[in-house]
């Protein structure tokens, strides 16, 4: 079973609303390709493996050439996932008024 490695991408290939999704596997003979596809995906520590694949939907439109007789999605060489769905980092921290006991001295 592929599913999709993106980082909150859900997509597997099994999934009926995934039919007409494909899935890519990463270019492993391609060293400097392969680090740019895990450095844009922003997964630490992310080894992909033969096995790991991109779904369609992180690849711009005009990444694709269809096969002519299958018409079938390929990745034109060289093709970059680039439409990532990442959550906005907070720019500051917001300090959090805690409420402290109150000490009273009853006399």
């Amino acid at each position: 079973m592929s599913y999709c490695v993106a980082y909150g991408c859900n997509n597997k290939k099994d999934r009926k609303d995934c039919r007409t999704k494909s899935f890519f596997g990463f270019p492993l003979k391609n060293l400097s390709l392969v680090k740019t596809w895990v450095k844009m995906l922003r997964r630490d520590n992310f080894q992909p493996s033969p096995y790991s694949k991109i779904c369609s939907d992180h690849f711009d439109e005009s990444c694709f050439e269809y096969q002519p007789f299958t018409n079938r999605r390929q990745l034109k060489p060289g093709s970059i996932p680039t439409i990532f769905v990442f959550s906005k980092a907070t720019s500051s921290r917001r300090v959090l008024d805690r409420c402290l006991p109150t000490t009273s001295t009853e006399t």
